[in-house]
């Protein structure tokens, strides 16, 4: 299994995209009083539709490379959130994880420039142990730099200190939602393609 990263085109955005976010839960239903209960599994996972319409010659040739080399789900490919790549908040410094053995949905972070209010805001999008993450409330640094992130969906597997946190076109990785790669063509040469894929990880 081969993991590519998504090719750099011309039109580097499509001019509409979906980012969905699947959380994983079941719920039981009582057959006597109809009360619900739902349980939270592990899993949450991203799932993202990129349309591109009109392409022409050289990213059609690049799109329709890239899918090609995919062949169907036996490879992966990384891809950012293309309507936010940087963060809303000024993100500066060199962040890192602070402390081994952390999970669920906050993360003890230091290495931000010290006493930044809006180090980070809700909505942007960080990455960290290979899993991409959105910030779900503003977050601001103290004196020596330090800050606690609090982000969705819960860390699938706990970082290690001194971890690295990508803050510049954070990505996750993905595999199509089907074996098909294809294309539409048509005069005067222009293409259109309709990208599915769900996150995936080993």
């Amino acid at each position: 299994m081969t993991t590519y990263a998504f090719p750099t085109l011309t039109r580097r955005a499509p001019l509409q995209m979906e980012w969905t976010l699947q959380a994983n839960t079941q719920a039981f239903t009582s057959p006597l009083s109809r009360a619900v209960q739902t349980y939270e599994l592990p899993g949450a996972r991203w799932r993202v539709s990129l349309p591109y319409y009109n392409l022409r010659d050289p990213d059609a040739a690049l799109l329709q490379a890239f899918l090609v080399s995919l062949r169907g789900r036996a490879n992966r490919f990384t891809v950012h959130p293309m309507a936010r790549p940087r963060p809303r908040g000024v993100a500066t410094g060199a962040p890192m994880v602070a402390g081994a053995g952390q999970s669920g949905s906050t993360l003890a972070t230091d290495g931000w420039t010290p006493n930044v209010i809006g180090i980070l805001k809700a909505g942007d999008f960080i990455g960290v142990n290979g899993e991409l993450k959105m910030i779900v409330a503003d977050v601001s640094s103290n004196g020596i730099g330090q800050a606690t992130l609090t982000f969705e969906p819960p860390l699938r597997a706990s970082p290690a200190d001194n971890a690295l946190i990508t803050t510049s076109q954070p990505t996750a990785t993905f595999m199509l939602d089907e074996d098909a790669s294809s294309w539409t063509t048509r005069a005067p040469g222009v293409s259109d393609f309709q990208i599915v894929a769900t996150e995936a990880w080993s």
